[in-house]
């Protein structure tokens, strides 16, 4: 078994989407300035005995135009066309119709943004995080990070959705790749993937649950958009609790410092 992680490009953002607070203000700094920071936008794909997997999808490469002035304004995505999803897999020699299964961590622009392209895959998401965004999107609401124009093309395509229920354990997907059932906190249902690798260990792919090494602390720091904040704290103590038992690396979702320590499927990979 083979983990690749692919480089998608960045997002650039407030520290404090990702931090909440970052930098308080104080009697003696009553208007510390604002942070503006890169936050790596990555995908994992396993190659398996048993079939390829794909973790999420990353951003549509038409980003301007599809998603609204003010969430490109807040939140601007860069990628070169090298960094582009299907270039990446390409590279690897595939293409989204040799991808077995997606595993959607959830359905934010930046994370679900090419599922439309894979049409013969099984897509995993939470079902919460599923009937929350069809159902926003079918009363014409607005988001923000959940796109109407990418939600528009999933249901064109026909996607084969496959729901994990709110209730549910934590699963085996394959031998050696497990399912992380992890609730509402960053969004109203977020999965995770942990990854057994013999030569590595345990790695599991966070995403956004923990969006930095600092929100997974100590002490634990809540962003700055949190759907559910109780819910992000039980997340990470979930991770927490499977870090120590697992012994396991936690890869978060927009961390540039550890992204940068991290091999990127040009270079190589991890087994």
């Amino acid at each position: 078994m083979k983990l690749y992680i692919m480089d998608n490009g960045w997002n650039e953002n407030d520290l404090a989407c990702l931090v909440a607070m970052p930098h308080q203000a104080t009697a003696a700094d009553k208007n510390p300035p604002a942070e503006w920071v890169k936050a790596p936008v990555y995908t994992a794909l396993i190659e398996h005995p048993d079939g390829l997997v794909l973790f999420d999808t990353a951003c549509h490469p038409d980003t301007p135009t599809r998603w609204p002035a003010a969430q490109f304004a807040a939140t601007p995505h860069y990628c070169r066309e090298d960094q582009r999803l299907l270039n990446t897999l390409k590279r690897l020699g595939y293409t989204p119709d040799d991808i077995d299964i997606v595993v959607a961590s959830h359905l934010h622009e930046d994370h679900g943004g090419n599922l439309e392209y894979f049409t013969k895959s099984r897509i995993i998401v939470h079902e919460t995080e599923f009937t929350e965004t069809m159902k926003n999107y079918g009363l014409g609401q607005d988001e923000g990070p959940y796109i109407r124009k990418d939600i528009a093309h999933w249901i064109d395509a026909k996607l084969h959705w496959e729901l994990v229920a709110a209730d549910q354990e934590d699963f085996e997907l394959l031998p050696g790749i497990r399912v992380i059932n992890l609730g509402p906190g960053h969004v109203p249902g977020m999965l995770a993937l942990m990854v057994s690798l013999p030569n590595t260990g345990n790695v599991i792919l966070a995403s956004d649950a923990v969006n930095t090494r600092v929100n997974l602390g100590p002490p634990i720091r809540l962003p700055g958009i949190p759907y559910d904040s109780i819910g992000f704290i039980n997340t990470i103590k979930k991770i927490h609790k499977l870090q120590k038992e697992y012994n396991a690396q936690v890869w978060c979702g927009h961390d540039a410092e550890q992204f940068d320590t991290l091999i990127k499927s040009d270079q190589g990979y991890y087994d």
